[in-house]
């Protein structure tokens, strides 16, 4: 797509976010303006008015009516705003990961008589709690205490995916242990995904049986992609999400 020197774009996320504070270095370096905005902010009209675009990265029930305001007077969004209005839900997210064909663990409304994860229903209300109170409930996988985390990004041309390996945060602060290895079914899953709902970026965590199946949990729009080294896929999304010239 030719660069207009008039696009302006937003994103909403931390201004420190290591990704995609360097992911706006980049665009700025290519001449692009890049403004953040506080994902748990009321975001002013005033200040919408002039982007091109706005990155929906993380989103809160405040921000919503700003991305409404943005999709009606044609200011274009990164992610796809009916899916991602969705997949605030996680029961949502479940059923839609079992729709592509991903193994997710049993769900009930009253706490099993073994170990499981307490959810809420809202991805923004608190973090899912081993053995905790919660508005729904989530079997616990037997498995070794390590998260899978598999992102895409779809770049304009193709759909790009990376994943890691890190610790999980069920039992204690995550931290990133390797890059995980391709792996195909899962990926070629996670790039349906991406298709069928029409969004530029997501993510999605696994565990890892006994029995070396693998199990998604949680769909992430807010996704980080440290250590994904997808910088230049999401340089590109952002550019080919930018309204025709």
């Amino acid at each position: 797509m030719a660069q207009n020197s008039a696009d302006r774009i937003g994103i909403l996320c931390s201004a420190d976010q290591p990704v995609f504070s360097a992911v706006a270095e980049r665009l700025r370096e290519s001449g692009y303006t890049v403004r953040f905005f506080d994902p748990r902010s009321k975001i002013p009209p005033s200040k919408l008015d002039d982007l091109s675009l706005l990155v929906n990265k993380q989103v809160f029930p405040v921000t919503l009516p700003s991305l409404d305001y943005a999709r009606q007077t044609g200011i274009s969004l990164w992610n796809n705003l009916p899916a991602t209005i969705a997949f605030s839900s996680r029961l949502i997210c479940l059923q839609a990961l079992e729709e592509v064909g991903f193994h997710t663990p049993t769900v009930t409304f009253e706490k099993p008589t073994g170990e499981y994860v307490a959810k809420n229903y809202y991805i923004w209300n608190d973090d899912p709690e081993l053995n905790g109170e919660g508005d729904f409930y989530q079997e616990l996988v037997p498995t070794k205490p390590v998260d899978y985390k598999y992102y895409a990004v779809d770049d304009g041309e193709c759909i790009q995916t990376a994943g890691r390996r890190v610790t999980s945060k069920l039992h204690g602060p995550k931290r990133f242990l390797s890059k995980a290895q391709t792996r195909p079914r899962l990926t070629a899953r996670l790039q349906r995904l991406v298709e069928r709902t029409d969004l530029r970026g997501l993510g999605v965590d696994f565990v890892r049986d006994d029995d070396n199946r693998f199990w998604a949990i949680d769909l992430n729009l807010a996704a980080g992609y440290r250590n994904t080294g997808l910088e230049p896929a999401i340089c590109r999304s952002i550019r080919a999400s930018l309204p025709d010239q």
